[in-house]
């Protein structure tokens, strides 16, 4: 056989190989990175939460990356005035294939804004406070298909 004959033989297979491994990575199902739950206390029993949402990044990569902007543009306040056993959702950030919890919060909604409570330690005996803006405020409502009480 030539040299041409085997070269071209050679970059066929070679082209074969990257065209398996190229559909096989495409077809195969993505792995979720990030979820976020959205809660409500249930009516029944205070201490159990009813996740009534969940958002994925494989899913819906563009709502996830909303939250993660919403938490990191709102601004810490010491006071939030607030009745603090009476949250209007819970939050939560994980990364389920890790099994790691990466934000724990409850949000109230206050006028035209919102309060965020983000636990700090294993318990939510500590929790920083944020206030978040109108905009945020209204795209979480409109994306939980929030309803008033």
């Amino acid at each position: 056989m030539s040299t041409t004959v085997k070269l071209i033989g050679s970059l066929l297979i070679i082209g074969l190989i990257f065209l398996s491994g190229f559909f096989v990575g495409n077809i195969g199902e993505a792995k979720v990175m990030k979820e976020i739950k959205i809660g409500y206390e249930d009516i029944e029993n205070s201490s159990k939460i009813i996740h009534e949402s969940v958002f994925t990044d494989s899913e819906n990569p563009t709502i996830i990356d909303n939250f993660i902007m919403i938490y990191l543009n709102a601004k810490e306040i010491d006071d939030p005035n607030i009745d603090l056993e009476k949250p209007d959702m819970y939050i939560e950030l994980n990364n389920p294939n890790a099994s790691v919890g990466l934000i724990d919060s409850k949000l109230w909604f206050v006028e035209d804004t919102a309060i965020i409570g983000r636990r700090t330690s294993e318990s939510w005996d500590q929790i920083d406070f944020y206030k978040i803006d109108e905009s945020d405020s209204e795209y979480i409502k409109e994306i939980v298909e929030y309803r008033e009480e």
